[in-house]
């Protein structure tokens, strides 16, 4: 009993309508019922299209009426009436469907963005979550057409039995068995089309997904506006191009095959379910009235009784098969909305960072065997400058990473006041860290969008601005912090040099005035002026806040309280930059003299 309990609720139909459809109730009940209200109305119009010509035909055929011309003319009139407020009621309510299912979209669009941002940053660098972010995706837009194919599905399902119920008993009461099983032969053939076709059709997007973002990168970055000058610089264009053929002939030739397994079988399907079965129906039932066991009109009634009854029992059949594969495109939408993270759950509440330890951390990334950092063990106490430099690929980005908490920690513990970072808020916690990124973005909006993204304070974004060595070059500018970056969204918009906006990264990260400032790489784009204003005020640019450095350019360490030297994975010297100078051998001292005598005479 368990077991089939948990087939049934593991069902990927029930399971899409389970979350689905209280979903939309939520979001807006207004697209549900809307969609009830198409499916009783295209019910209506079917059953009139059944009832009505056999009306109008009996009445042609009784000469002997004296009333036959008014009787038909009212007739005509209330079939017309009925077909045409019912048409124009289904028009104006497919657009109120559309309008409501339209902000309904646009609700689960914001749900799959926050809950993007929610996720453990980990699965982000994981390339099957990257596939199965694409899946989730497309799931809910190409492949599935999202709330829509919902919404249509209820509506197919609903005027579908709505209207077998009003033929059904035409039908079995016409006696005509033979009719009834050869209909029944033409569904099956039918269902079967459309199920074969709904399996080739997924097979071919499960497969496009493998090279679909691919295509995506390579077709996009030949138009990409911030590459136009390599392209044209190096020819890239032609390197791209030969990638993005390569790509384009692959899903060409996929799509190819399914069409070719598609029209086999709507061949089949329109041989059997469409030709021999309209045709021997036809001819049963002529024969019925040749020989004068059935009238004109109740043949007439009969068949597009059965011609409906066909249409619906495939129509049901088409839906139910069709959604069935639209639950597979949708699961990984699903299973991604209903993923619980791992390093938010934390309830312990922060107000101040006050010291920073790490205690014998050792890191390695998800499905790899090499340590990026072994027994690491240091601590950064209050308002302290501390440097943390090495070779590339020491673990410098990883280490801030872990402070972030984007990765768990399965060896050591990292402390903040003493406390197991994993026990705070996390939200709470994020709050109190800010990072300037050695790859930093800045979004296409203006400068302030950028900066004052938590608040809108004048005062405080000149402040920053300032300190950022920026507040000259923005008040230069006709619209100032109103400025958009680059002609994206204004073609007033300005062009900033690579520098410039690493500037307005370090201002943003000024402005969110936390405990705990990282910055990795902050001047690497900034001209030898801006960098050794921003080092030799590198106190007043970050307060007085407990600090951790990151740079390759080790002058700036001098203005640091403490060194921590980083190499194969621990950290193997530690001090201040003349403490770590009187050791020759040091891999400290061989870095900065390799740096210092480009700069001597």
């Amino acid at each position: 009993m368990n077991k089939l309990f948990g087939k049934i609720k593991n069902n990927k139909i029930i399971r899409n309508v389970c979350y689905f459809v209280p979903l939309l109730f939520k979001l807006n009940p207004l697209a549900i019922i809307s969609t009830i209200f198409s499916a009783m109305i295209i019910t209506i119009i079917d059953l009139c299209w059944i009832y009505f010509p056999k009306e109008i035909i009996d009445l042609l055929m009784d000469k002997d009426n004296p009333n036959q011309v008014s009787e038909i003319v009212t007739i005509v009139i209330l079939f017309v009436g009925i077909t045409f407020v019912t048409s124009v009621l289904l028009k104006l309510n497919g657009n109120i469907k559309s309008h409501y299912a339209k902000i309904a979209d646009f609700k689960i669009d914001d749900m799959f963005n926050k809950k993007i941002v929610e996720i453990d940053y980990y699965h982000l660098e994981d390339p099957k979550f990257i596939d199965k972010l694409e899946l989730a995706k497309k799931g809910l837009r190409q492949h599935s057409n999202g709330i829509y194919s919902i919404l249509n599905t209820i509506e197919n399902i609903i005027s579908g039995i709505s209207t077998l119920i009003g033929v059904i008993a035409i039908v079995l009461l016409s006696n005509q068995l033979l009719v009834i099983i050869i209909t029944i032969i033409g569904i099956i053939v039918n269902s079967y089309a459309y199920s074969k076709y709904a399996d080739y059709n997924q097979e071919y997007n499960n497969n496009y997904v493998r090279y679909g973002r691919k295509q995506w990168y390579f077709n996009n970055s030949i138009f990409a506006f911030r590459s136009q000058k390599n392209l044209r610089l190096y020819n890239t264009n032609k390197f791209l191009n030969e990638k993005a053929k390569n790509i384009n002939g692959k899903v060409i030739n996929a799509r190819k095959k399914t069409n070719e397994k598609v029209l086999s079988i709507q061949l089949i399907d329109i041989c059997v379910s469409k030709i021999l079965v309209t045709l021997f129906t036809f001819i049963l039932l002529g024969y019925a009235v040749y020989k004068k066991n059935m009238s004109i009109a109740i043949f007439t009634m009969l068949y597009s009784s059965i011609q409906t009854f066909s249409s619906c029992v495939s129509n049901l059949s088409y839906t139910i098969k069709s959604h069935s594969k639209t639950c597979e495109y949708q699961n990984e939408f699903i299973d991604i909305m209903k993923m619980k993270t791992v390093n938010r759950e934390g309830k312990r509440k922060i107000e101040k960072i006050e010291s920073i330890e790490f205690k014998n951390v050792s890191f390695k990334y998800p499905r790899t065997d090499t340590y990026i950092l072994k027994d690491v063990s240091f601590k950064i106490d209050n308002k302290e400058k501390i440097s943390l430099v090495g070779l590339n690929g020491a673990g410098k980005t990883t280490l801030i990473k872990l402070i972030c908490r984007f990765f768990e920690l399965e060896e050591g513990m990292i402390l903040i006041n003493g406390i197991d970072i994993k026990e705070y808020n996390y939200k709470e916690y994020m709050k109190l860290i800010s990072v300037v990124f050695q790859d930093f973005k800045i979004i296409s909006y203006t400068v302030k969008d950028n900066i004052a993204i938590i608040d809108e304070n004048k005062e405080k974004l000149d402040d920053c601005l300032k300190r950022a060595q920026a507040f000259e070059r923005v008040n230069e500018l006709p619209n100032k912090e109103d400025t958009y970056i680059n002609k994206w969204f204004d073609k007033s918009g300005v062009e900033f040099s690579g520098g410039e906006l690493q500037k307005f990264a370090i201002a943003r990260a000024l402005y969110k005035d936390s405990d705990f400032v990282i910055m990795d790489e902050p001047t690497s784009a900034l001209d030898p002026v801006s960098e050794s204003e921003i080092y030799y005020h590198f106190k007043e640019v970050v307060g007085k806040k407990l600090t951790l450095y990151i740079s390759h350019r080790l002058s700036s360490c001098i203005f640091s309280d403490r060194i921590l030297v980083l190499d194969g994975a621990n950290i193997v010297e530690e001090g201040t930059h003349k403490e770590l100078m009187t050791n020759e051998n040091g891999l400290y001292y061989k870095m900065f003299k390799s740096q210092a005598k480009y700069y001597e005479s």
